[in-house]
């Protein structure tokens, strides 16, 4: 996704900074991708600075909610989509006395960081399946309702473009993002 908006930003002359923290996603672990989406090229960090960011999508609701991602936003500024589906982790998976915390507990976490009143949550491992049957347009379905919510400086048409570009599932993930 991130990739995707990084090329919808660049189709559309804006400048971006993104860095993607995936090496942990290889063993079970979080992903973490930053992206800054700019009118012109400015010599900044590629990475989001604290209480920084505008949008924070959470596509894994346990990921999303630890401190040091959720350091990222503030609550006058930061508008979150979020996907409520649980994702267990790695240890949760062989360990199976581990539970998956509250749902309500996660929220409070999440609203406490950010514009509480204008997050958008949804079930979007669900939709996914029921829609498409397969989990994995899920965070495409994140993407789409970030959009709709408004929270992305990009037209439908430069995002859509990106999709086809990227060359995957197109006219799936398209659907998806339209969902």
């Amino acid at each position: 996704v991130n990739q995707i908006l990084g090329t919808a930003a660049l189709l559309e002359g804006k400048a971006i900074l993104s860095l993607d923290q995936t090496g942990l996603s290889q063993k079970g672990g979080p992903v973490v991708s930053h992206l800054k989406i700019l009118d012109q090229s400015q010599p900044l960090s590629n990475k989001v600075g604290l209480a920084s960011a505008d949008a924070y999508l959470v596509f894994d609701l346990l990921g999303g909610t630890t401190e040091a991602n959720l350091s990222h936003a503030q609550p006058e500024q930061t508008v979150a989509v979020a996907s409520l589906s649980q994702t267990p982790t790695g240890t949760m998976v062989t360990s199976p006395a581990i539970r998956f915390p509250e749902e309500e507990l996660l929220r409070r976490r999440l609203e406490a960081q950010t514009r509480a009143g204008q997050n958008v949550y949804l079930e979007a491992q669900e939709l996914a399946e029921r829609l498409f049957g397969s989990h994995m347009l899920a965070n495409m379905i994140v993407a789409g309702a970030a959009y709709q919510a408004g929270l992305l400086p990009l037209s439908a048409a430069a995002i859509e473009q990106a999709i086809r570009l990227n060359g995957v599932t197109v006219e799936t993930n398209l659907q998806a993002f339209r969902v």
